[in-house]
């Protein structure tokens, strides 16, 4: 297992074009699978008034939050509309069947 990531589900229970949130460490974790086939994994609570992002609308490139209709890229999490918001993505791994996240690490985070 690589350091720092741990098992959120299998690679079979996320469906093509879909997405579904999972439970790691008391942290509600968005995990997804675009219109190319591949996993993605964010921060599972829309920013703008917490809303849960799982039960949007995902459409294989855009995630569409219902509570105000924020959007994002579906690949890299950043704001569609309002362009200057960002959801957190998660390192993802898949080693076998298994798909890890390391809730510690931010693919969009600045570098420092």
């Amino acid at each position: 297992m690589v350091v720092g990531f741990t098992r959120v589900c299998a690679v079979g229970e996320v469906p093509d074009d879909a997405m579904t949130s999972f439970f790691l460490d008391g942290w509600e974790v968005l995990v997804l699978r675009d219109r190319n086939g591949d996993l993605h994994a964010f921060d599972a609570i829309c920013p703008h008034e917490d809303f849960p992002l799982v039960d949007g609308i995902f459409d294989g490139s855009t995630i569409t939050c219902i509570g105000h209709r924020w959007m994002f890229d579906a690949t890299s999490g950043k704001g569609v509309n309002p362009p200057n918001c960002r959801l957190t993505q998660f390192p993802l791994s898949v080693e076998g069947d298994e798909v890890l996240v390391d809730l510690d690490g931010d693919l969009g985070a600045p570098a420092s």
